[in-house]
């Protein structure tokens, strides 16, 4: 159980606001009997959700034999922004 403001507590050169989390102190049960704090229940983190593994697209068949950059055979990965949009156009037209 957490004990949670439920208005604004000024305590220890800190300002609470409502909702956030008090510190167990000797001030426990005087918030409690005033009303101005209550315990809430911990409620259980969700879990985080679980990542869709993707395979790469595969690349040019072909043996990079030497090692070298220039060698290297593969594909530009697809994204949005290439899908929408394949040629960008000039944002201004220059005038003759």
């Amino acid at each position: 159980m957490k004990l949670v403001a439920v208005y604004p507590i000024l305590y220890g050169a800190r300002q609470y606001e409502v909702g956030d989390e008090l510190p167990d102190s000797e001030m426990k049960q005087t918030w409690l009997d005033a009303g101005t704090a209550t315990l809430v229940e911990d409620e259980p983190e969700a879990p985080a959700p679980r990542a869709q593994m993707l395979t790469a697209q595969p690349g040019q068949i072909g043996i990079s034999n030497s090692g070298n950059e220039d060698d290297l055979a593969g594909r530009i990965p697809k994204s949005i922004e290439r899908a929408t949009d394949p040629v960008k156009k000039p944002t201004r037209s220059r005038k003759k």
